[in-house]
């Protein structure tokens, strides 16, 4: 007599009582890693509360900043650090540029001593506003100078306060960066677009996401594949010192993979080649290593034809992404020509005869020029401090 599906004993059965303790072997193992990535984001959001100095941001974050250099000097240079890293990546331009102008560098929320918001708030828009919070607070002329992911913050804060690019910000250098279309890369056009427009691309990071705190108890960057993994990526043609590699494996070490993982999204969908009309409008330096294997020179290219004639492009041979920390006299060297030209730039301006001279004087409230500069502004936390122990 046949059996109906179903019934006792039948192959359906067999197949749903077989089924039974995988599925709730699989909700268990959801529901475990749930509440493990929950009680890791809580630690990580309490653990990373920022360290002082800093600039508090509108959303509460504190941004660990650090100031060096004259204090009375009429340029500041503001150096916005990429992804993965911290401010320590300047540390040859911050030592070289300090000698002569104000320096002013922060670490990205998340990164380095600054505070965690949680993955609600990374993306490359806001660190577009984190980015104003801390030029605002920065004085006389600012100079932006800006390496991988903090390109892309300058291209959202353009978009997003236009205004300091008319009474601020005066010149703009681009490190290896993108204006967009960054999975185009790695795969073939079509490929990367219809990756996007279907999200799959986001849910492989949100998986990232989840995994995030497994990857961090293991370290990679400390064995010897993920060193690997970083001087195939990082460096180009000419083998990092280990004092380089070093530097670099201690900055994405430091860095939490819940933190890398949650901007992996806005990253993806970062497309601001708006921006560069904006930024077309003082003089710009960008640069690139051909060797880049992150963001390949072919961007900094395009961003350069973008911002026309105020712009200058240089390639380094043989360079890679962290051109920055193994290229530093050729870097320094570029840094101050474009803060030469935007003087020349912003003097030509104030005479009224410039091509910004329209609605972009640099004065502010009508106030004598070495009062705004230095007396008449935002002070960070560590020269309030300074001035009460006097």
């Amino acid at each position: 007599m046949a059996q109906s599906p179903g019934a006792p004993g039948s192959r359906t059965s067999e197949r749903r009582t077989c089924s039974h303790p995988r599925l709730v072997a699989v909700a268990s193992a959801l529901v475990g890693a749930a509440a493990v990535r929950s009680l890791h984001r809580r630690r990580l959001v309490g653990d990373r509360a920022g360290s002082l100095p800093g600039v508090r941001t509108d959303d509460g974050v504190l941004l660990h900043t650090e100031v060096c250099g004259p204090q009375a000097a009429r340029t500041t240079i503001v150096l916005v650090h990429g992804f993965g890293a911290r401010s320590d990546e300047f540390i040859h331009q911050r030592a070289e540029l300090a000698r002569d102008h104000r320096v002013v560098s922060f670490d990205h929320r998340g990164h380095g001593r600054s505070g965690w918001a949680g993955r609600g708030s990374a993306s490359v828009a806001r660190l577009g506003r984190d980015l104003a919070d801390v030029v605002e607070r920065s004085a006389g002329d600012v100079v932006l100078v800006a390496h991988s992911m903090g390109g892309m913050a300058v291209m959202a804060m353009a978009c997003q306060r236009a205004d300091l690019l008319r009474s601020t910000v005066v010149a703009v250098a681009l490190l290896s960066t993108s204006a967009g279309h960054l999975a185009d890369s790695r795969l073939p056009d079509a490929v990367a677009r219809a990756l996007v427009r279907a999200g799959a691309a986001r849910a492989l990071f949100v998986v990232d996401w989840v995994l995030a705190p497994l990857v961090d108890a293991v370290h990679p960057f400390r064995h010897r594949w993920g060193r690997r993994w970083l001087r195939r990526h990082l460096f180009g043609r000419r083998p990092p010192t280990p004092a380089e590699l070093d530097r670099v494996v201690d900055m994405w070490d430091s860095t939490p993979r819940s933190v890398t993982a949650a901007f992996y999204p806005s990253l993806l969908e970062h497309h601001r080649r708006a921006a560069l009309q904006l930024l077309a409008q003082v003089p710009c330096l960008v640069l690139t290593g051909t060797d880049d294997a992150t963001i390949p020179a072919s961007h900094s290219e395009r961003i350069a034809e973008a911002l026309g004639a105020r712009s200058r492009l240089v390639r380094v041979p043989g360079a890679g992404h962290m051109v920055n920390l193994t290229h530093p006299e050729l870097v320094n060297a570029e840094i101050r020509d474009l803060v030469t030209r935007a003087c020349g730039y912003r003097a030509t301006s104030e005479d009224g005869h410039g091509p910004g001279a329209a609605g972009t004087s640099p004065r502010r409230d009508g106030a004598d020029e070495s009062t705004w500069r230095v007396a008449a502004r935002p002070r960070f936390p560590a020269e309030r401090a300074a001035e009460g122990a006097r």
